[in-house]
């Protein structure tokens, strides 16, 4: 009787989380925090997404159309939206600036629905801690 063993070929790397995913919770560096936390909206993952924030994040739209964003439920609450997106919505970096514990990144927005085009936003981070403790988006005019 001859006994026939199926190999499974995994790449290693494969099995490890992304560099950036590993970044909330372990990392203090501002630049790396931001991406995972863009990685995660991207991958449409709300837990990973809040795992970047400090529990007493504020989230500030600065045109005031928006409330304030205050605490992790809160976060959670407003971002639920992205459960329900097209596998094909994500943001892009159009441009980023570090300096110091702040992330400033023009962020284009793809995938969106016919005739919604690829908006354009300013999103300024404060990171403390290895976690996002403030955003700000200031108004496109």
């Amino acid at each position: 009787m001859i006994k026939v063993t199926r190999i499974v070929s995994v790449s290693i790397l494969s099995l490890l989380p992304s560099l950036s995913a590993m970044a909330c919770g372990r990392s203090t560096d501002p630049a790396q925090v931001v991406q995972a936390q863009l990685d995660a909206y991207n991958a449409h993952d709300i837990d990973a997404f809040a795992a970047c924030y400090a529990d007493n994040v504020t989230v500030t739209d600065l045109s005031g159309k928006r409330a304030v964003i205050k605490g992790i439920p809160a976060l959670k609450s407003a971002y639920a939206f992205l459960a329900k997106m097209p596998k094909e919505f994500h943001v892009e970096i159009v441009q980023r600036s570090v300096t110091g514990p702040t992330v400033v990144d023009l962020e284009r927005a793809i995938g969106l629905p016919a005739g919604k085009g690829q908006p354009e936003a300013m999103a300024v981070y404060e990171v403390r801690n290895g976690a996002i403790l403030n955003v700000w988006f200031p108004p496109k005019s």
